[in-house]
């Protein structure tokens, strides 16, 4: 199985604030999506659905990068990764890193990034205790 990544071709997307009212409150920069390129709706679709997802959420700015992965046999996939963009006052709020599986749907993607935030949350409650 060969797997291989599109190189860093797409444009920077301008930052999307999902709520300005609290620094504790979401803001998305969509820095690469070049889903767009190969199908627009799925790229609108993952993007929409980002963020509905961490609207809900309170993980700071977060920038999300998203690659294209063509595979000879399994066709287009892509793949995403969200992080807090590194910050000085790292005890007000812990760094998060999150890498999605290999998808191909925005409904896996929605699915996907659920479990993260799961994940994140349950650290967080652990870190607190």
């Amino acid at each position: 199985m060969s797997l291989a990544t599109q190189p860093l071709s797409s444009r920077p997307r301008l930052a999307v604030a999902t709520r300005h009212a609290r620094e504790d409150q979401s803001r998305i920069e969509i820095l690469e999506n070049p889903i767009h390129r190969h199908d627009a709706e799925l790229g609108s679709a993952v993007e929409s659905e980002l963020r509905r997802i961490l609207a809900g959420e309170s993980v700071g700015q977060v920038q999300v990068r998203f690659r294209v992965c063509r595979d000879e046999s399994d066709g287009f996939r892509f793949i995403c990764k969200v992080e807090n963009p590194p910050r000085v006052d790292t005890e007000v709020m812990m760094p998060w890193r999150w890498w999605s599986p290999l998808l191909e749907t925005a409904d896996d993607f929605a699915a996907a990034l659920e479990d993260g935030l799961r994940v994140r949350r349950a650290r967080l409650g652990a870190a607190s205790a």
